[in-house]
């Protein structure tokens, strides 16, 4: 599930981007490299259908972008489960008993 939303929230980057940068500023843009809008986009220009389809996009961008931070913040800390009995951590000895350590000296001897 996590992996599918970070999915979609890079291909919604992706179009926001290539959108932003097709939407024509004062004087051309980008989007008059291909023919100034108004072949494609009918006589009023590009200007409404890119607004709308800008703000559709931000819109997903903010959806995918929270649903990010509650997964992630569910994953991180998870739900505390209930304990119906207490659970003491048991008391291990470090060797198995009837084993010894050799005891040796420095030299040796």
């Amino acid at each position: 599930m996590f992996g599918l939303v970070i999915l979609l929230h890079v291909l919604v980057c992706v179009v926001l981007i290539v959108v932003v940068l097709f939407q024509q500023p004062q004087k051309g843009g980008v989007a008059g490299i291909f023919g100034g809008g108004d072949s494609f986009f009918g006589g009023g220009g590009a200007a409404p259908f890119m607004a709308r389809l800008t703000s559709g996009i931000a819109i997903m961008f903010m959806i995918t972008s929270l649903t990010l931070v509650l997964l992630s913040a569910r994953r991180i800390r998870p739900a505390a489960s209930p304990r119906t009995t207490e659970q003491t951590p048991t008391q291990q000895s470090p060797l198995p008993t009837g084993t010894e350590v050799p005891q040796t000296t420095p030299g040796g001897k």
